[in-house]
């Protein structure tokens, strides 16, 4: 497939257009939207984009994990004030559960705060409270950004290696073309920014 065919094929939307160019049996048999979707993300999105998300769904599950540990230590540490004080009326021994100590591990592993009371629990919930407070600054919720059209990142692309643009060049030739732009952007902006330093 050329990038003119791709092209067309993503300004119609109409999937009819593979099985008059290459395919006699009926376009519906194949699973041409995921392949398709897919390979508009992989044009659409840069590596920085993918590991901007990347740490972001990082951040976020370690802020769930502190919550949950921070609720389940609270329901823990209630327990086991409640065993003590029918241990004392009972004038008997309390066996101390290893469940609360597996989460102060993790907590102290995660946070570096040693939980030993309430006011421990306090600090966790301060800590978890800060992170989600940073993560809603840096990732405020921003409307969607609007999809390129294929052919303007195929013009971006020619132009930026200098190149003429070929409408007949193969998109598997497109995307080592698109590989070598994204590094060639990087060289630029890395000498720019030793230069401004």
């Amino acid at each position: 497939m050329t990038i003119r065919q791709y092209g067309e094929l993503d300004r119609t939307g109409d999937m009819s257009l593979l099985k008059r160019w290459f395919n006699p049996l009926p376009v519906k048999w194949f699973d041409t939207e995921r392949f398709f979707n897919e390979f508009k993300d992989s044009f659409g999105n840069t590596t920085d984009d993918k590991q901007d998300e990347a740490y972001r769904i990082i951040s976020y599950n370690r802020i769930i994990i502190l919550d949950r540990i921070l609720r389940t230590m609270a329901v823990l540490m209630q327990d086991h004030n409640d065993r003590q004080l029918f241990s004392l009326m009972l004038k008997q021994e309390f066996k101390n559960g290893d469940k609360l100590k597996f989460y102060i591990d993790k907590v102290k592993q995660l946070t570096g705060i040693e939980i030993k009371d309430g006011d421990d629990l306090n600090k966790l919930q301060k800590e978890t409270q800060r992170l989600l407070d940073k993560y809603n600054e840096r990732y405020k919720a921003e409307e969607p950004k609007e999809k390129q059209p294929f052919i303007d990142i195929a013009l971006g692309v020619f132009s930026i290696m200098e190149m003429s643009y070929n409408e007949s060049m193969v998109l598997s030739e497109f995307a080592r073309l698109k590989d070598l732009a994204d590094k060639k952007i990087k060289q630029i902006q890395n000498a720019r920014d030793k230069r401004n330093n």
